[in-house]
């Protein structure tokens, strides 16, 4: 039976919410200078940016509860052992697997945090996209009605719409990532949620090259290798919260454990042990929505999250026996 006031549980309490609010506030910060220029500048309206604001934030804060209900725990476990409160309980019969389990009381707010942001994220996957496709569209009506040679710049997406009186528009702009160097012009585009791929129709490509210069033309381009603005949208929202929340669980209660039973020890190797299970994790989910991996691949995802704390743990007793 559960025990409601262990003497783990109130640091532990803490020790979770401190690092996930550290966390959170640096990753928003890292997200604001993403988003910044865009939500600062006044041909973006404000229903555009938003989506991408709220993406940004929903991955930052999923990124943050997700390594610092782990490291909390660790944390609080290591100075619970350094203390000798961890010895005295287990002289009272509580073995370190009961003591870690006993945090649970600690563990559902982070739970809840962390299902909400990870369900929104993918519930709000498509938004960014959406958007940046009504840009196009809107772009590619006013060049139509354009009375003189002029241009519109469509945000998100490094295009411009080139209008000339009596000519069908043309979108033009460059490749995605190491294809930045090769511009295209094509009559429309199509963006898809997550803004990772883009068909062109009726596309031209022109790679500026002095030796050879290239000039291709194409019915329909799919261009791939764009950076996700939110989670990938192919896994089902309840799905990906169960998922988030189980390794993060997972990782968590064997970082206590590791640190309980001194297999950790020092705050470095509880640091360690703490993030070795989330970063992982994290790692493998974004590593999968690139690929666009099937939604029954991410239930691996605790798996792997569970192997790299004990993994952390046992590097963690290597590195501290004594050499010959």
């Amino acid at each position: 039976m559960f025990n409601w006031r262990h003497p783990l549980s109130a640091p532990a309490s803490r020790a979770v919410i401190a690092c996930s609010l550290a966390l959170s506030g640096a990753a928003l910060v890292a997200g604001a200078v993403r988003i910044l220029p865009w939500l600062l500048d006044p041909n973006v309206p404000a229903r555009v940016a938003l989506p991408f604001a709220r993406g940004v934030a929903e991955l930052a804060i999923e990124a943050a509860v997700l390594v610092g209900w782990p490291l909390g725990w660790a944390l609080a476990a290591h100075r619970f052992a350094e203390r000798g409160e961890a010895r005295a309980m287990m002289l009272l019969g509580e073995s370190p697997a009961k003591a870690a389990l006993a945090q649970w009381r600690s563990a559902i707010p982070a739970a809840i945090v962390l299902a909400i942001a990870s369900a929104l994220g993918a519930i709000d996957a498509s938004a960014p996209g959406r958007m940046a496709q009504d840009l196009i569209t809107q772009g590619r009506d006013a060049c139509a009605h354009a009375s003189t040679p002029s241009t519109y710049s469509v945000p998100f997406v490094d295009a411009t719409w080139l209008c000339t009186p009596g000519s069908p528009p043309r979108l033009y702009g460059s490749g995605p990532g190491s294809l930045h160097a090769v511009v295209f012009t094509a009559k429309d585009a199509r963006i898809a949620g997550d803004m990772r791929r883009i068909e062109l129709d009726d596309a031209r490509f022109s790679w500026p090259s002095k030796a050879f210069p290239i000039d291709v033309h194409a019915k329909e381009v799919v261009l791939r290798g764009m950076s996700p603005w939110a989670h990938a949208s192919n896994v089902p929202a309840p799905l990906r919260a169960f998922i988030v929340v189980a390794a993060a669980a997972a990782a968590a209660l064997l970082a206590a454990h590791a640190c309980l039973t001194r297999m950790a020890r020092g705050t470095f190797a509880a640091v360690l042990v703490g993030v070795s299970g989330p970063v992982a994790a994290l790692g493998l989910m974004r590593a999968m929505e690139r690929a666009s991996a099937p939604a029954a691949a991410y239930l691996v995802t605790p798996i792997v999250a569970a192997l790299a704390a004990v993994m952390a743990a046992l590097l963690a007793v290597a590195l501290r026996r004594p050499r010959a």
